[in-house]
Order: structure tokens, then sequence, then C-alpha cells
């Protein structure tokens, strides 16, 4: 594997749907069942990914899209709106090569980052506390028309998370 992250291109917008869609469907299809992973999700990815969105970086293995991560603004502080690698691909150390990036591109003044995580994921939540995020107060929220409780996770200091994303 020969893993490369750059920005995203217009002409990554169907990969990057078609690998979020994926990802989805793996990790969500047993928390939320399979109903709102059908049409409301392809309605979903047909918005998100309508055209490219600021901030996301992608992981390519030679032509072919890995992963990716959306790094953007959210009450002020760097927030992580997205970060999906392909199912066939997880456990990898595409998520930390994403995570170490998506470090590097915020300034050192900023010193903290956050992303919310479903509270039934688990992998993901051992993820992103393997990595020293501290998990906030329980949010109750609305996804794809389903309720679902998730855990905003903070990182309030960058050097640590660089370092564990190595």
């Amino acid at each position: 594997m020969s893993l490369t992250v750059d920005p995203a291109r217009p002409a990554d917008l169907e990969a990057l749907s078609a690998l979020h869609t994926a990802s989805w469907r793996a990790a969500y299809g047993p928390l939320l069942g399979q109903g709102p992973l059908g049409a409301p999700l392809t309605e979903h990815m047909a918005r998100t990914w309508a055209s490219l969105p600021e901030g996301v970086i992608v992981a390519r293995d030679g032509d072919t899209l890995a992963g990716f991560l959306r790094l953007k603004r959210n009450q002020g502080w760097p927030y992580i709106d997205n970060l999906h690698v392909d199912p066939e691909r997880r456990g990898g150390g595409i998520g930390r090569w994403l995570m170490a990036a998506a470090v590097a591109l915020i300034p050192e003044d900023e010193a903290r980052v956050w992303l919310t995580v479903l509270a039934d994921n688990h992998p993901a939540r051992a993820f992103y506390r393997g990595l020293g995020g501290t998990e906030g107060a329980r949010i109750d929220e609305v996804l794809l028309g389903v309720p679902v409780v998730t855990f905003p996770v903070i990182w309030t200091r960058l050097a640590p998370l660089a370092a564990a994303c190595k």
C-alpha cells in the first residue's frame, strides 16, 4: 500500500459519495437498521456531495480512494465533520493517517479539535479513545430520521493527538 493524503478534488465527488455511503451502511446498519440507509441515505449523500465542501482531505492508495476526513469550523473550534475509511480497509492505519493530516492543518494557536460519535459505535469510540480523545456529555440527535445518542470527543491539546497518530 502506497498511501498518500491530499486535498480532495472535484473529480473525487463520485468516489467520495460511494465511500461515504458504504462506510455508513457498514458502520451504522446494525445501529440504525436498513430502512434509513436506503432512500434517506441516498438523498442525504446526493445533497452532501452535490459539490465539493471545503476542508475535505482524502487518503489514496494509488488511484483508489481509501478514506476521507472533513475538517471545518463548528462553534469556534476546528471540528472533524466526517472521518470515513473504506470498510474493506478499516484497521490498516488509514484513519490515523487522516487524523494526523488534519492535525497538521490546524493552526498551533487553535490547540484543540473535536468531533461527535454515535454512542453505539463502539469501534469508533475505542479508536478515538486510543488517540487520547475525551468524551463529553451525551447529546440527543436525529440521524436520517432516527433518534440517536452521540458523544462529543474532544482533544484540548494537539501535540498528544499528533503523537498518537504516528
